[in-house]
């Protein structure tokens, strides 16, 4: 629904930031925010000033330096209230096959955190087919947009990454939370 699942931003880096302030609670004991490393340093900031810890899950040459999830451990999933994904990944590339989409989504569900899902080289892609994103993972599962927002810029796929320019897109009560925080912010 465009009205209440979709909101334009200024650009994937003030939207990945604005996010880990809208959903992180500083005040419950260990907050932690998951992210792939390496990292864009959004992330990393974000938590930290949102009054979280990072946690990282290291790439894996065996997996063209995708993001190793598994490396994360149940406590740490436990404490998580946001996860940063990227796919591609940036640097690597590494795309997220619904498989390991799958996988995440039953971990949120589980512990109940956010997922970002940085999607702003959706359109930078070396196979014939374009990249899984998010949403539409969560869709060939059935599962809805349940603590799940995408965000992208159009910045990457014009070519001209001083634009600002691009949109988050989700769960509808995460982007009411989202937009209140913006309006003051």
């Amino acid at each position: 629904d465009p009205a209440t699942e979709l909101l334009p931003v200024n650009g994937s880096r003030e939207a990945l930031f604005s996010l880990a302030q809208t959903v992180i609670d500083p005040t419950r004991p260990g907050a932690t925010v998951v992210c792939p490393n390496p990292f864009y340093q959004i992330y990393e900031g974000a938590a930290l000033l949102a009054g979280a810890q990072p946690a990282f899950a290291n790439s894996d040459p065996q997996r063209n330096f995708a993001a190793d999830w598994s490396t994360i451990s149940d406590e740490v999933w436990a404490r998580t209230q946001l996860l940063y994904v990227c796919s591609p990944g940036n640097p690597t590339g590494a795309v997220m096959p619904l498989a390991e989409w799958e996988q995440l989504f039953a971990l949120s569900d589980r512990h109940g955190f956010v997922i970002a899902s940085d999607e702003c080289y959706s359109e930078i892609y070396f196979r014939d087919e374009a990249p899984l994103g998010s949403l539409e993972a969560a869709q060939k599962l059935g599962r809805g947009w349940r603590n799940l927002v995408a965000l992208t810029s159009l910045s990457k796929r014009s070519n001209v990454p001083g634009m600002r320019s691009g949109f988050v897109a989700g769960d509808a009560a995460i982007l009411k939370q989202f937009l209140l925080y913006r309006t003051y912010h």
